[in-house]
């Protein structure tokens, strides 16, 4: 197996990852149709008085929703596929690497925990990254850069006002997960050895308290890992209703001043609304994509063995 969680995602399903990067190559720009509709039903159907054309713009805005959902459907059911696929496969190599007592590494036999929570939780895992992979940095990405180019055009001094309200966030997304990466590699590993005092004789008492202390200590790493993960959600939630206040107070003094029409604060508030779903999606992402690669890390030197995954990183 590769050592890089990537060059595993294309070797096994190259396929599937190009079509979901076609679905969402069209999906993509077809999210913006729906707010340049909302900006010219303000400004020119209800500004000519013209109840016709609202009728026809609002008919081709509920179309644009339909062909939105269809193709998210589309992509939903392939990146299902590509999941499971992918987790049959691991559970089959793991399945080729154990013989009776457990889990070959190398000529040496591990305990069965291990076998068993790499072929359950850890496998899952994994093969849920992949089938994120490329589909949600692509979908979600484009979407903030097709629905903040969309606004820079409308009127590009609210829109770097709200790139700046939202940059941040990634900085001290990237510094707290490093700390979240390292917990989630010590949890993988206490929860393997959980599965095997499990499997350990009944009755033995040294299995029975070495299985209580393994309990809690995995129990502590998932909290700081908690703590950690909510505080960042806390931020994330937080970033999402300044931004529309932002644009109320800074838009609203340039209608004000007669600089902005108040079609465009519909449009900005709209549109941010429309961005704070997807950013938050690609940040859950990064952090995700950072546990996957840790534990396919463990899950490659488990299966290769230490010198192994080093020779796969050379």
């Amino acid at each position: 197996m590769p050592s890089s969680v990537y060059a595993y995602i294309w070797k096994v399903s190259g396929r599937g990852q190009l079509a979901i990067c076609l679905l969402s190559a069209v999906l993509i720009p077809v999210g913006t149709v729906p707010l340049d509709l909302q900006r010219r039903m303000v400004d020119t159907a209800l500004g000519d008085k013209n109840f016709n054309l609202l009728i026809l713009l609002g008919l081709l805005y509920l179309a644009a929703i339909l062909v939105q959902q269809t193709m998210k459907y589309g992509l939903n059911l392939a990146r299902g596929w590509v999941v499971e696929d992918v987790t049959r496969r691991l559970r089959r190599a793991i399945h080729g690497r154990k013989d009776k007592d457990g889990l070959a590494l190398n000529g040496a036999t591990q305990d069965p925990g291990t076998a068993v929570s790499m072929s359950a939780s850890e496998s899952e895992d994994i093969a849920g990254f992949v089938g994120d992979s490329i589909s949600v940095p692509l979908v979600q990405g484009g979407t903030i850069l097709f629905t903040f180019g969309y606004l820079a055009w409308v009127d590009w001094r609210i829109a770097s006002l709200a790139a700046l309200i939202y940059t941040p966030h990634y900085f001290i997304v990237r510094a707290v997960q490093q700390a979240i990466n390292r917990l989630a590699r010590g949890h993988a590993m206490v929860v393997r050895r959980v599965g095997h005092e499990l499997m350990a004789e009944a009755g033995n008492p040294t299995a029975s308290r070495r299985f209580n202390s393994l309990v809690d200590v995995a129990y502590q790493l998932r909290m700081k890992i908690y703590r950690r993960k909510f505080i960042l959600t806390y931020l994330g939630n937080f970033l999402d209703a300044l931004g529309p206040l932002v644009v109320l107070i800074v838009g609203g003094w340039f209608v004000i001043q007669g600089q902005a029409k108040v079609s465009t604060l519909v449009v900005f508030i709209s549109g941010l609304q429309r961005i704070a779903d997807p950013w938050d999606q690609l940040i859950n992402f990064y952090r995700t994509a950072q546990i996957a690669q840790t534990k396919y890390r463990l899950f490659v030197q488990t299966l290769d063995g230490e010198a192994g995954a080093q020779s796969h990183r050379k």
